[in-house]
């Protein structure tokens, strides 16, 4: 509350109480006692300024929006004195009306201001009319903080559903266990399903709705480069299993978005989760506030959170790792591993171009990181300018060498013989 005073002209004092107003803030003239000590040629106005937040300064900041407003409207007027007002909000209980039995539940609440309690709510719900609805001596209240066993019901419900519809989707995701084709089938059936329905919730008639219509398309041009980022450290995981380094070895910008695809995949799918199981239990009213932006936003913060924790990371480090093995132990079978998005493995024989004396010993002084042998295939993902980065599957070495050395030819896959040397022509 501060005391104001302002010159003593009309024009001067109704645009000061104007501008009052449109923030506002009331304003009304101070009374006797209040005015003591202003000069005659003054008018004393005094304003409630209205701020939310710390005790400590809340004066400093209300006498500067006063003197900021004055300098700023070139107003002859200043603040006097100022005091720090606390509002005590009134103390009230809220009673949920029990009908008789055998009548239908009204979903009533009645508030009393203390001291009245339950005789007094009582009294107001059997004198006062409200949609035609008048209850006679047989009503009864309960607390309305206790959940109802409706409400109890519903949240009970919701949870359960969460949670099935999450460990679906994480038994979906999950690599190489036996409940993964059973996760599949949950979230095909029920966990999409509960999806699309929660998140209708979550948007219907709420604040994140407003908010998703921006944050959406503010996020697609960040989304685009992030996956294609993560789509390449994926495939350069996979060829440094092989000892090969990731720059020798190229893909196409198509092969890095698709790479990256699944696990953002899981990434969003995990955030839906997140605004739809804060949907349902706003269908049901288990959390009811008027936080509702707030919420959503931290509900979508925990999926983020549990996506790059049950997706990002386990796929980064194990799919990729575990594809790379496989394709080893492909190649130690003399067999074509399968191609890693984009990235296409190949089993070739070296054939040097000038004579080697012993074949069994490998090409000696052509290779870098090891000697190149000519008895079995060896693992290829394509050369890099004049060079050309090879895979012994049996020592699981790599090593690279020039191309004008030798030439390079695939492997018969036919030929599954590891104790003759590799077939030429």
């Amino acid at each position: 509350m501060i005391l104001v005073e302002i010159a003593d002209d009309p024009n001067e004092t109704a645009l000061a109480e104007e501008l009052f107003a449109q923030r506002g803030w009331p304003v009304r003239p101070a009374e006797e006692p209040e005015r003591a000590g202003c000069p005659p040629e003054r008018v004393a106005r005094v304003v409630e300024v209205r701020l939310t937040g710390a005790r400590e300064g809340a004066v400093e900041r209300a006498l500067g929006l006063i003197d900021r407003l004055a300098v700023a409207a070139s107003l002859n007027m200043w603040a006097r004195d100022a005091v720090l007002l606390e509002h005590e909000p009134e103390r009230y209980t809220a009673w949920r009306v029990r009908p008789a039995p055998g009548v239908p539940q009204p979903g009533r609440v009645v508030r009393t201001v203390e001291p009245r309690g339950r005789a007094g709510a009582l009294a107001d719900l059997r004198t006062r009319e409200l949609a035609g609805h008048v209850h006679g001596p047989a009503v009864d209240l309960d607390p309305a903080d206790v959940p109802s066993t409706g409400v109890r019901a519903n949240l009970l419900l919701v949870n359960l559903g969460n949670t099935v519809a999450f460990s679906a989707a994480a038994l979906a995701i999950a690599p190489h266990t036996g409940w993964q084709f059973f996760g599949w089938s949950v979230t095909a059936l029920f966990g999409l399903p509960w999806l699309i329905a929660g998140l209708r919730h979550a948007l219907r008639d709420s604040p994140a709705r407003r908010a998703a219509l921006w944050a959406l398309p503010l996020a697609s041009p960040v989304l685009l480069p992030f996956v294609t980022w993560l789509g390449g450290l994926v495939q350069d995981r996979y060829i440094g299993s092989f000892g090969i380094p990731s720059d020798a070895v190229h893909a196409g910008t198509t092969d890095r978005l698709w790479a990256g695809a699944l696990p953002v995949t899981g990434v969003l799918y995990c955030m839906a989760f997140g605004v739809a199981a804060y949907g349902w239990n706003r269908r049901f009213h288990a959390h009811p506030d008027a936080r509702d932006l707030g919420n959503a936003a931290f509900a979508a913060g925990m999926g983020l959170l549990l996506g790059v924790g049950l997706v990002v990371m386990p796929f980064s480090f194990h799919v990729n790792t575990s594809a790379a093995a496989d394709a080893r132990n492909a190649a130690v079978r003399l067999q074509e591993p399968s191609s890693y998005y984009g990235l296409r493995p190949v089993l070739v024989c070296v054939r040097p171009v000038t004579p080697v004396a012993h074949p069994e010993r490998g090409f000696p002084g052509a290779s870098y990181g090891g000697t190149v042998p000519l008895t079995h295939p060896v693992l290829t993902f394509g050369p890099d300018g004049d060079h050309i980065w090879l895979w012994d599957p049996r020592s699981r070495r790599a090593f690279s060498m020039d191309l004008a050395d030798a030439t390079f030819e695939p492997f018969d896959t036919d030929f599954t013989s590891q104790d003759q040397p590799c077939p030429r022509g």
